[in-house]
């Protein structure tokens, strides 16, 4: 396949139906040791707004986790939260709190040229795929890539 039918082609074309069942989804109540459970298998997990729910309202990455085991900088004084979101400071205590709430997301209908160039602007790897907001799928890199080289 070119790249440029690649790009044109539509996100509801390139999807697999059946991945949708081995989407990483906890709900935003979680506790921060059912996300490490999570986390010890995947990269991210997808936050939805109660369990068997697939309205989507976050994301967690590994990164993010990173972010709450390392040793705390000096304390912050934001929003009145003396140490921000922390494990060690009793702050992070929920999936939601330690949940990114601005997703960048795209449709069935997007096309793959328009979500590729909302990954790169935005520096991410992972998006989710939302329909009514609901998650129906995600889109990767390495899935892309492996489509772009006909390997799916």
């Amino acid at each position: 396949m070119d790249l440029k039918e690649f790009h044109e082609k539509k996100i509801k074309d390139i999807i697999d139906k059946k991945h949708v069942w081995d989407l990483p989804l906890i709900d935003k109540n979680a506790s921060i040791e059912e996300v490490l459970s999570v986390l010890t298998a995947r990269d991210h997990v997808w936050v939805v707004e109660e369990k068997g729910s697939k309205r989507l309202c976050g994301i967690i990455t590994e990164s993010d986790i990173l972010r709450l085991i390392a040793p705390p900088r000096l304390p912050k004084y934001v929003f009145g939260r003396k140490y921000g979101v922390s494990l060690q400071h009793g702050t992070a205590r929920k999936a939601e709190d330690v949940m990114h709430r601005q997703l960048i997301k795209c449709s069935l209908d997007d096309k793959i040229g328009e979500v590729l160039c909302r990954m790169v602007n935005a520096g991410l790897r992972r998006l989710p795929v939302v329909e009514n907001d609901e998650i129906v799928g995600e889109v990767t890199v390495h899935y892309l890539l492996q489509i772009l080289l006909g390997k799916r």
